[in-house]
């Protein structure tokens, strides 16, 4: 009769522990920026790819006589829980007095395709105020959709005061640089 001894195990090293580890978290890091890929392909892009949260530029007519350049830093809400959403800073150059402010926004598809941005701008009284922005973004164009407020002198809305939404205009991408030295 034949008795097997079983070999005891051996203990695995520190160094191979640790090589387990570093490959352990490595792959967890390759899920997450992969999962950020396919769930905001908007901001996180796939290699080659544009990407909507970036410096924009462009110039909107408020009327045939009253054109004023709009610029745009778009970026992720890092905030958010269930649906990602943009926010970021803007500025309207152009008027009788430039305006900066914020923003926040709903992307309203997985593609970042539509969205849109509600500006936190000061009121002027006896002007013309943008209320949202609408838009749709291809590549490296972002086509926008303004709705707009005039306010009364006296710091009221009328809806006997009021004029037609601007006409749709195109954004282009801009830099950090460029978004600086405006206005």
């Amino acid at each position: 009769m034949t008795t097997y001894m079983s070999q005891p195990r051996r203990k695995k090293s520190f160094r191979w522990r640790t090589i387990e580890g570093i490959a352990a978290l490595a792959a967890l890091f390759g899920l997450l920026i992969l999962a950020r890929m396919l769930l905001t392909p908007w901001d996180f892009p796939l290699p080659g790819k544009p990407q909507l949260t970036d410096y924009w530029q462009g110039e909107m007519s408020y009327t045939a006589d009253d054109k004023r350049r709009l610029m745009l830093h778009l970026v992720r809400d890092e905030n958010c829980s269930m649906a990602c959403d943009v926010t970021g800073e803007i500025k309207i150059c152009g008027a009788e007095e430039d305006m900066s402010g914020d923003f926040a926004g709903d992307v309203h598809d997985w593609r970042g395709s539509h969205f849109s941005l509600n500006p936190y701008l000061p009121t002027r009284k006896a002007e013309i105020n943008v209320r949202e922005l609408d838009g749709e973004w291809e590549g490296d164009v972002i086509r926008m959709h303004p709705k707009i407020d005039v306010i009364d002198a006296d710091g009221a809305w009328s809806s006997n005061h009021q004029i037609p939404d601007p006409p749709m205009f195109e954004m282009r991408r801009a830099t950090e640089a460029v978004f600086e030295a405006a206005c």
